[in-house]
């Protein structure tokens, strides 16, 4: 359910057409708005590209019955009727950041906050390309042109996944009651409400959804800001958290490291790399290089 233009959804209807699902495609827009995507599939399928079911231009209610799952792309509405028509006929729901997280055997990372995210996940696994050596690591989420789900074929037992996650990702680690092995949470402010109707506390429910099912044996690094606002606006998660949790702390980078990224903002970000660095064992020394080499 939904296509669109940025490349993920071409990847997870390749992968899933190529481990032999039967599919049906969804999407609101018209063939013509979608004529990038449709030519990549055509690349990829040839003669085969015949046998997916393409409803364009709108959805149909027959389309959300008789199925195994519903793949659900990020952003489809909340109050989507369709989707309510797929829970009564009770087909799970699923997103494609949190079906690779539920099948993988890697450790996966998560990173999300209104703001940080993306540079956190890119720094991360900088450090870890740089330093981790009991296995092979990779990057997914919200990385545009790309499916997370293929990388179920590469990832193994002692590799490292490190997903970038919006807000509508995580809806999918909720419908499937799993968060990450070690969450980073960035930080919270108001954002995307025209989205959540004004809500933002079902903003920071989905957001939550990071640590919301970790374990003891898992790991939360908060940023200062977002710690704060989990303890004066959101009390009621915040004593559900049974991970660790580490606070990123900006005093905690030395002084003497020659950071190319500027911004007070950007220290609380390295600082949330940094721990989650420290977390898996990654040498401080390994740690400053990349960090200093990081644009």
């Amino acid at each position: 359910m939904g296509l669109g233009l940025l490349g993920r959804g071409i990847g997870d209807v390749i992968f899933l057409a190529e481990e032999g699902a039967i599919l049906t495609v969804t999407d609101l827009k018209t063939a013509t708005e979608l004529a990038p995507s449709l030519e990549e599939l055509k690349k990829a399928f040839g003669s085969a590209y015949d046998k997916i079911v393409f409803t364009l231009g709108g959805h149909r209610l027959e389309d959300f019955r008789n199925k195994n799952f519903i793949l659900k792309a990020a952003g489809v509405p909340l109050d989507s009727s369709y989707i309510d028509e797929a829970r009564k006929n009770n087909i799970p729901i699923e997103m494609s950041a949190a079906l690779f997280a539920a099948f993988t055997q890697a450790t996966v990372v998560g990173v999300t906050g209104t703001r940080g995210k993306s540079t956190v996940t890119h720094l991360l696994y900088e450090i870890l390309k740089a330093g981790y050596k009991k296995g092979n690591v990779f990057i997914g989420g919200n990385i545009k042109g790309m499916s997370s789900l293929p990388l179920l074929r590469e990832t193994k037992a002692g590799d490292i996944a490190v997903l970038e996650l919006v807000s509508w990702h995580l809806q999918g680690f909720g419908e499937r009651e799993i968060s990450p092995h070690i969450s980073i949470f960035t930080t919270f402010f108001p954002d995307h409400l025209n989205y959540y109707n004004g809500d933002l506390a079902s903003y920071f429910g989905d957001k939550a959804n990071i640590f919301k099912y970790q374990t003891e044996k898992d790991i939360l690094i908060l940023g200062e800001q977002v710690e704060e606002t989990l303890l004066r606006d959101f009390p009621e998660y915040e004593k559900e958290i049974r991970s660790k949790i580490i606070i990123a702390n900006p005093q905690d980078i030395s002084p003497n490291w020659q950071i190319k990224i500027p911004g007070e903002h950007n220290q609380a970000n390295i600082a949330c790399a940094l721990g989650a660095a420290k977390a898996l064992g990654i040498p401080d020394q390994l740690i400053q290089n990349a960090v200093q080499t990081f644009k």
